[in-house]
């Protein structure tokens, strides 16, 4: 079983048992957000005693907690502390009693349905307990069993196909609920407030419930958000969407999840996921002050007995929603600012299919074709382990910044070394480049902002540079260099280096080109990476290669597609910038780089 993030609850138990349950858990008794409906059938009346019956013995049959509280919370909501450490000791194992009486709940719930097929409340605590039972087939048949009116079977339905991995159904049903759904409604569904930062959040609130601009500025922070762009559907805005349907489920019909401070534990769910399992521990007061919790009614005196109940998120959980300055120019972003665990972490989300999620060891180069943009990657998993021997995924995909949309090619049954190309219009982009198994649950992803070289005001520009393997001849086009890419940015001194670019904008009728190709040491400094703009002058404490050349531009075409191969068997290791200079006359020196690392001879 998984490690989980954890959540604790505290309450402050007397000796009498009834007092000890008004603290930890609002007693289900006295529950005004589960009212028992006068039209319901006395059926359902009497399930909702037996959930709550069922909730009171969940309760007391805990097993112990394997985790303590931490010196210090991740958040703290109230009285509620939220901390995250995967290295944490796994959740409990369930004891066998909690699963039978959940059991004969689930019976009780299915003649409930049988008998009263319109009951809200009969429906969706049906496919919340089948849910947590783990039996997600049965969850989503029980919500097409739902004949409740309205959107309620719809999001009961996007809830289970959620779950079952099924992201693009999932989020046609809840799309679909969500037209059905008043405008108060469907604006608090549709809220992102929780996930995002403070930047992000005054950006977000310029606009009133349900405008088209609020709608669109949601649509965009969810595509963004998502793990893997290769996907069919958004699986994190379902993910948004499950928590709400569970959050409703919750309300009508509290469990441990819900404590005396229910917004307090309801935030941190939207936030953060619902618990999948529980603990509990024991220890002694001292005295009637702690630093978490406000315990209500009689208790909390010197010598009694705190009970400290422990709730287990899935792990590893991500961060949710990326930070407002990504979010504002993604394709300016770098591989830092998509980082797992970037703080401030604001929301979580940990993706079934992602229990690993680690960088791709990979290359890429972009290429101008008129208003189109040509990225090449060329990527290696044999050094992600988790991905070794697996059925792979391979996929490229890259959106404009301003209007983000899927652009790219997806692999099935991929290699574990391979080239992709994606083509999208012309400008700053974002790449998310992800090779995947789905049956290990690993994934290898490289994400951050692709952008030609930079060059203003001049007539000759350069295109990336594209390292590849040489084999006999010097390709003289991206097709012919693509598939013998590295599919590394880390080399060995022995081989030789093949360097392909291209120069768009030059005279047709040929003129004269000064290039100038150089590697050089790549010099830390005080902990960070220093380096001049001018070629030669990147650090005085290494040797450079340089190759120079005169050329003449290519002849009846504006693109001059070059390549050249480099001798490195001189360099030791470490890392190293590969610097070209092109200088025709009339204009500034334009110059394009790429890193590399030499990782022995």
């Amino acid at each position: 079983m998984p490690n989980r993030a954890a959540v604790l609850l505290l309450a402050v138990l007397a000796s009498a048992p009834s007092i000890a349950h008004a603290q930890i858990l609002r007693d289900p008794g006295n529950v005004a957000s589960a009212p028992t409906d006068p039209s319901s059938p006395s059926g359902v009346i009497s399930v909702k005693r037996a959930q709550e019956l069922f909730e009171r013995m969940h309760l007391d049959s805990l097993p112990s907690a394997r985790t303590g509280r931490p010196a210090q919370c991740d958040e703290q909501v109230g009285n509620v502390c939220y901390w995250y450490d995967e290295k944490a000791p796994p959740s409990p194992l369930e004891p066998l009693s909690i699963k039978r009486h959940r059991d004969d709940l689930i019976s009780l719930l299915d003649s409930a349905a049988i008998h009263a097929p319109a009951d809200r409340w009969a429906a969706e605590q049906r496919v919340r307990y089948l849910t947590d039972a783990g039996r997600f087939d049965s969850a989503y048949a029980a919500a097409k069993e739902c004949k409740v009116g309205g959107w309620w079977c719809d999001v009961l339905q996007g809830f289970s196909l959620h779950l079952l991995g099924r992201y693009a159904e999932s989020e046609k049903a809840y799309n679909h609920a969500l037209t059905q759904m008043l405008p108060r409604d469907r604006c608090e569904w549709q809220s992102i407030d929780l996930f995002i930062d403070d930047d992000t959040r005054q950006q977000y609130r310029r606009f009133p419930c349900d405008n088209p601009g609020r709608v669109e500025f949601e649509n965009r922070v969810w595509y963004f958000a998502r793990t893997l762009y290769s996907l069919d559907g958004n699986d994190s805005r379902t993910e948004h969407f499950a928590r709400k349907t569970m959050e409703m489920m919750l309300r009508d019909a509290p469990g441990i999840t819900v404590t005396d401070s229910q917004e307090d534990d309801l935030e941190l769910m939207l936030r953060f996921g619902w618990p999948r399992a529980w603990g509990v521990s024991m220890s002694s007061s001292r005295s009637s002050g702690f630093s978490m919790g406000r315990p209500r009614g009689p208790g909390g005196g010197r010598g009694e007995v705190i009970r400290d109940v422990t709730s287990y998120e899935p792990t590893p959980a991500y961060r949710y929603v990326p930070p407002g300055f990504v979010l504002n120019d993604p394709a300016h972003s770098d591989s830092s600012n998509w980082r797992l665990q970037l703080p401030p972490v604001i929301a979580r989300y940990s993706p079934t299919y992602a229990l690993s999620l680690t960088p791709l060891e990979h290359q890429k180069a972009m290429f101008k074709r008129g208003d189109t943009a040509l990225v090449v990657m060329a990527y290696d998993a044999r050094v992600t382990k988790q991905l070794a021997g697996g059925k792979l995924t391979a996929a490229l995909v890259v959106s404009p910044s301003e209007k983000p949309a899927d652009y790219g090619k997806i692999i099935h049954d991929a290699p574990e070394t391979g080239v992709l190309v994606a083509r999208a219009p012309w400008g700053p982009l974002l790449m998310s480049a992800e090779v995947y198994d789905p049956a290990k649950r690993a994934v290898a992803r490289a994400r951050y902002g692709v952008n030609p070289p930079f060059a203003v005001g001049t007539r000759v520009t350069l295109s990336d540079l594209l390292f590849y393997k040489p084999y006999g001849h010097f390709p003289v086009s991206v097709e012919e260099a693509a598939p013998h890419a590295d599919p590394t940015e880390r080399l060995h001194a022995n081989d030789k280096l093949g360097v392909y670019w291209e120069s768009y904008g030059t005279d047709p009728n040929g003129e004269k080109m000064k290039i100038s190709l150089t590697v050089v040491r790549e010099v830390e400094e005080s902990g960070f990476f220093k380096r001049q703009a001018q070629a030669l002058k990147l650090s005085h404490e290494a040797t450079p290669v340089v190759v120079s050349v005169e050329d003449l531009s290519a002849r009846g075409v504006s693109t001059s597609p070059r390549s050249l191969e480099l001798d490195i068997h001189t360099l030791t290791k470490g890392s190293y910038i590969v610097q070209l200079e092109i200088e025709v006359a009339g204009q500034y020196v334009v110059r394009a780089e790429h890193r590399i690392e030499i990782v022995g001879p």
